[in-house]
């Protein structure tokens, strides 16, 4: 355990109360670049000198996700601590590291707070999110060639492969719905680790898959029913152990961290090529052009304060969950999001001249089931 120093504690808030003052929150119509204030010019000396010395953070990823920007966009080079980025396997394994108290944040997608919290998982938050409007998130349905499967209402009574308490399960539950079906007695569903479904999926064991952007491509582009448009609102956490929350090293350490990590994702919009080289090419083994065609179907969203709007979006997520099977009953998420780094991610992204887009999900992509035709298409 680190220090739990009354003066790194009152420094932390006397920090975050600085902060407070002076931003601005952003209006439902698109605005100019925010103006960066002389207080943000100061904001990383300030938060990395509230670090105490010694202090180490262990992150958990996904594909990367934090530990490549980290070191591509610098932001990791003069960090006041040691950083340590373990990498798993889906959402809920990421959540079970934080609940083990083996790691002390970790990224995952917008199905798995509310999965675990239907549970019983109590003691974990997110504490920072992105958001992605209407972005079909990397996400494909994805059918047997052969299986006389034309279009999502074909799928009653046939096997589909999915990750259970994943952001696909949740686009999967939502895509039959929208079509009539339910994920719980319509379809015979497969659940399976999210790297297997793929493998099962090439293996022919199964009708249909929900599989990601990579995983397509290696499976040879095969006939998608449907993307994740539609069904995803690009929601994103970062969520920490409330016991790292209580410690001020740590909590320290995790507002210096949360900074960063804007600045991170901030950067990905702004160099494009690096990061498909790094992440879709070297991390995941696709061709450019293929990393390109992904990343500029999915977009690029913003980090958003965790305020009143964006609790409400997850609410409505949470309860989209349960309408549509993937959680056994509603729950309420606001006790499991905490905005008290709000005031850094505004002012990052003042930095950086971001303004986070209004928080409507009208960005749909046309989902590709709805098409005259009826017939599965190929990404092109």
């Amino acid at each position: 355990m680190f220090p739990k120093t009354l003066s790194t504690g009152l420094a932390l808030a006397a920090l975050c109360l600085i902060l407070a003052q002076g931003i601005a929150r952003a209006a439902d119509a698109p605005a100019p670049a925010p103006a960066v204030s002389a207080d943000d010019s100061t904001l990383a000396s300030r938060l990395a000198a509230a670090v105490p010395k010694g202090t180490r953070l262990v992150v958990a990823e996904q594909a990367g996700e934090a530990s490549v920007p980290w070191e591509l966009s610098g932001q990791g080079k003069d960090a006041p601590y040691q950083a340590t980025f373990a990498t798993f396997n889906g959402g809920p394994a990421v959540l079970e590291a934080l609940v083990s108290g083996a790691v002390d944040v970790g990224y995952v997608g917008e199905a798995p707070i509310p999965i675990a919290v239907g549970a019983g998982v109590k003691d974990l938050v997110a504490i920072a999110i992105t958001a992605n409007p209407g972005s079909p998130a990397n996400t494909y349905l994805v059918i047997q060639p052969d299986r006389g499967i034309q279009k999502v209402e074909d799928l009653r009574g046939r096997t589909v492969a999915y990750p259970a308490g994943t952001g696909r399960h949740m686009i999967l539950a939502g895509i039959l719905h929208e079509h009539g079906l339910d994920l719980r007695k319509d379809v015979k569903g497969v659940q399976v680790a999210g790297s297997e479904v793929a493998p099962t999926f090439a293996s022919r064991a199964v009708d249909a898959a929900i599989v990601l952007g990579h995983q397509y491509f290696r499976l040879g582009s095969p006939p998608v029913l449907a993307n994740g448009a539609g069904h995803n609102w690009g929601l994103n956490p970062i969520v920490a152990r409330k016991a790292a929350l209580q410690d001020p090293g740590k909590a320290a350490a995790i507002a210096d961290f949360i900074r960063r990590a804007v600045a991170m994702y901030n950067w990905q919009s702004t160099h494009p090529d690096e990061w498909i080289k790094a992440s879709y090419v070297k991390r995941m083994g696709l061709a450019f052009g293929q990393g390109k065609l992904l990343l500029d179907e999915e977009g690029l969203g913003a980090y958003y304060p965790i305020d009143q709007p964006l609790t409400d979006v997850f609410q409505q997520i949470s309860d989209g969950l349960a309408e549509t099977g993937a959680l056994s009953h509603k729950i309420q998420i606001a006790p499991y999001v905490d905005g008290r780094y709000n005031a850094i991610v505004e002012a990052q992204n003042r930095i950086d001249r971001v303004t986070p887009r209004p928080l409507v999900n009208d960005r749909a992509i046309d989902d590709g089931s709805n098409r005259p035709d009826s017939k599965p298409f190929v990404l092109r």
